[in-house]
């Protein structure tokens, strides 16, 4: 009798687990946000103009005009007397000479401009008693030239590779009194004085101690 209430026990409780197994787990469902978004697409107006094409490129500016001295105002005032520009007051020309002919470059903006006539070289520096002005003595000679009817051309520093491909390599050396404004990093001031009979160029230049001048008179004619 107590075998047969240990056996019935014993089917009860299989077939209660048995039960148990055949109850499936619910599927998960997966969260909102998980889901791929969706690229939303572009709203275009139904009227809408085309695009505008890409601009083109803007034209490279042409090289400037070579220089040309028929653009500098003939002056009909009196010259003076050679080299045509006094020393400023307080100051002297010194180491100076004149060449009755030979051939120096200005700076005309563009290039060197070799000028073939009668030349004046010399340095700039201050009497005894006076200390040198740099802005003073460019001030004095820029207004003696301007009276004279003298057109500045260009202030500027002359490129290097100008310098490089254009200056004779022994100008420094035969030109050692007028030279300054010739080296690199050096600015310099041209001018242009042109009259009936005569175009003298003028090249002005000055540092903190001395200063220099380099001047030309050459025939209208043969100027280029």
């Amino acid at each position: 009798m107590a075998l047969n209430k240990t056996l019935l026990a014993a089917a009860l409780a299989v077939a209660a687990l048995s039960g148990c197994k055949k109850e499936a787990a619910p599927a998960a469902e997966a969260p909102a946000g998980d889901a791929a978004p969706v690229a939303a697409e572009p709203v275009v107006a139904a009227d809408a103009p085309p695009a505008a094409p890409a601009a083109a490129a803007a034209p490279a500016a042409p090289p400037p005009a070579p220089f040309d001295i028929t653009t500098v105002p003939v002056s009909d005032k009196p010259a003076g007397d050679w080299p045509y520009v006094p020393a400023p007051a307080g100051y002297a020309y010194r180491n100076a000479r004149t060449l009755d002919l030979s051939r120096v470059p200005f700076w005309n903006g563009q290039s060197l401009q070799f000028v073939e006539g009668k030349v004046y070289e010399t340095r700039i520096r201050a009497e005894d008693g006076k200390e040198y002005s740099r802005f003073e003595v460019l001030k004095r000679i820029d207004e003696a030239l301007t009276a004279l009817g003298a057109v500045k051309i260009v202030t500027a520093k002359i490129p290097d590779q100008v310098l490089e491909d254009e200056l004779p390599d022994d100008f420094g050396v035969e030109f050692n009194a007028g030279a300054g404004g010739y080296y690199r990093s050096q600015e310099l001031s041209t001018y242009v004085l042109r009259q009936a009979d005569r175009v003298v160029w003028f090249k002005v230049y000055s540092n903190t101690n001395e200063g220099s001048l380099l001047i030309a008179e050459t025939d209208p004619a043969a100027t280029p």
